[in-house]
């Protein structure tokens, strides 16, 4: 790599990261290449954070000195080397982002390879802690909520609720994600969010709402917000989800279960299984259209520019245990696109069939994050 204080360009940054950072699929998918994979993601983590540290520290430090002289020779060589360091975070940023999709591709394309590791990862760290106690830097999640993410099992509200959270939080993101129980208590008669409430919703619904819905958007830490997305337990057997947008005016239920979508994307509205759901999701738009100072009109009103769809086209889980991931996969594509799509052109995004390599991701980020 050439001197900082020399003008240079993306394709000498390039060059040299690909060197260092690189996945070889040569010796096939194993936990090898595993370990592998997470030493050098955490290499570009750690470089990307000490240049998104280090150059606008710099920036702030040139600027105030050279109000306090002339301008130097001196100068121009510092601004290059600035300049250089803002090139190579986008490459470094680019580098990582290109090794995660490779490696998604890699686990999509052997699911069974990507369950063997997901296995291995899962068994060392049941033997390494206790069941009920949180795991380092993850308060909320103890061993316990972790084996949920493993092959086959259900994933839980706890790991549901903490990438919810995680996701939509800090600068930058628009969406309000609320929690595994705001369902229950506000869209369901019960906590098992087996049916709609009926009749007519109370000022003291509204107002129960809008309590929970700010102290969700003070625990994100948005400053505003857009949408809303809804993760739905279903009698503690099924995982789907809402999602709310303000933006492109869409109200639309995601259910990764083929027989339930295409049988009532057949049926006449009134006899939808989500009909009911709908019309207090309705209603709930109108409140949080209120709280975000607008005026959503959608009872009685069929000229709405609004759209509801309580059965949108979705991948479907070929088993009985994949909801849940397909439920955060769904909160990614929202994330990303604001839809769900079926065609997604990114690997690390995409759906498949076989959903293991999305838990081995998931279980990734969850160590990542708790540093284990």
């Amino acid at each position: 790599m050439r001197n900082l204080a020399t003008a240079t360009n993306v394709i000498d940054y390039k060059n040299v990261l690909d060197q260092q950072f690189h996945l070889s699929l040569s010796n096939g998918l194993d936990t090898h290449l595993y370990a592998n994979f997470e030493t050098q993601s955490k290499r570009l983590r750690e470089l990307s954070l000490h240049l998104t540290t280090a150059v606008p520290k710099l920036q702030v430090k040139f600027t105030a000195s050279a109000r306090r002289h002339p301008i130097l020779s001196s100068d121009n060589q510092a601004l290059v080397v600035i300049g250089n360091l803002r090139l190579l975070l986008g490459c470094v940023n680019a580098k990582q982002d290109y090794l995660e999709n490779e490696w998604s591709r890699a686990l999509d394309d052997c699911p069974r390879a990507a369950e063997q590791i997901l296995n291995a990862v899962m068994r060392e760290k049941q033997v390494s802690t206790r069941p009920n106690c949180p795991m380092k830097n993850l308060s909320h999640i103890t061993p316990h909520d972790f084996a949920t993410i493993g092959v086959g099992r259900w994933i839980n509200d706890e790991i549901i609720n903490y990438f919810v959270q995680k996701w939509c939080s800090g600068s930058g993101q628009t969406t309000l994600g609320l929690n595994t129980f705001f369902a229950g208590k506000h869209l369901f008669q019960q906590n098992s969010c087996t049916m709609a409430k009926s009749g007519t919703l109370t000022e003291e619904d509204e107002a129960n709402v809008v309590r929970w819905c700010r102290k969700a958007q003070l625990k994100l830490g948005l400053q505003s917000w857009d949408s809303v997305f809804i993760p739905i337990h279903e009698n503690n057997s099924h995982w789907y989800s809402v999602y709310i947008d303000f933006r492109l005016k869409r109200i639309e239920i995601y259910d990764s279960l083929r027989e339930r979508c295409e049988a009532n994307r057949q049926k006449p509205i009134a006899m939808r299984k989500n009909t009911n759901l709908m019309l207090v999701l309705m209603w709930l738009t109108e409140v949080l259209g209120r709280l975000r100072g607008e005026d959503v009109r959608l009872s009685r009103n069929p000229g709405t520019e609004w759209i509801c769809d309580p059965h949108c086209k979705v991948h479907f889980q070929p088993n009985a245990y994949d909801c849940g991931v397909h439920t955060l996969w769904h909160l990614q594509h929202v994330l990303e696109f604001r839809q769900v799509q079926l065609n997604c052109p990114l690997h690390r995004l995409s759906f498949t069939d076989s959903m293991v390599g999305k838990r081995l991701r998931l279980t990734q980020e969850l160590l990542r994050d708790g540093e284990l």
